[in-house]
């Protein structure tokens, strides 16, 4: 199991998760109960995944360590593109459960009904 705090060079678990998850429960194949946070490695191929997940569970100290663990080609390119694409994919993905939550209940976010 990994904090939700746990840095992954300026994102975190918490950043790819939804903010109002309290944990993050890790399985067996890098799967999560969170399928928010699924969907965002889902978006990543396998090297990718495996350098969010060396960096994350600190076998790197940075993207590019985590890219060599990874066994990534050019590995502190690969790792600055994993950290960007990662945290596009996290936003675009908090922008869409935004959006979601917005058009399921606009009232409990500050809306008010039209009659």
């Amino acid at each position: 199991m990994l904090s939700l705090d746990a840095d992954l060079g300026g994102l975190s678990l918490h950043d790819l998760a939804a903010r109002d998850f309290p944990v993050l429960s890790h399985a067996a194949g890098g799967v999560f109960d969170d399928e928010r946070l699924n969907m965002v490695l889902r978006r990543l191929n396998e090297t990718e995944r495996q350098v969010v997940f060396a960096y994350a569970e600190s076998e790197g100290t940075t993207w590019t360590e985590a890219a060599i663990v990874a066994g990534a080609d050019e590995p502190e390119m690969f790792g600055e593109r994993v950290r960007r694409k990662a945290k596009r994919l996290a936003k675009e993905q908090a922008r869409r459960a935004a959006a979601q939550r917005d058009a399921i209940s606009p009232t409990l976010h500050g809306g008010e009904e039209q009659p």
